[in-house]
């Protein structure tokens, strides 16, 4: 059975960068804005949309996590 790739990681970057720059078109000033990322992969977009923000000089984003396994 082969391999299936549905984004490769360079598509997958581009998309990361996309959703960044539309948060910060939408949401100017994120004081009233909070990131959570729901376990277990949520949060490894959250850590990487959290580093591309920073790059873009937003370092005081509130942001959590979210185990939902309970729920």
């Amino acid at each position: 059975m082969a391999i299936k790739v549905l984004l490769s990681e360079k598509k997958v970057n581009i998309i990361l960068r996309r959703l960044c720059h539309q948060l910060i078109e939408r949401h100017l000033d994120f004081s009233n804005v909070v990131l959570v990322g729901l376990q277990p992969r949520g949060t490894n977009l959250l850590k990487q949309l959290l580093i591309l923000l920073k790059k873009e000089g937003l370092n005081s984003i509130k942001s959590g996590k979210l185990d939902s396994t309970f729920f």
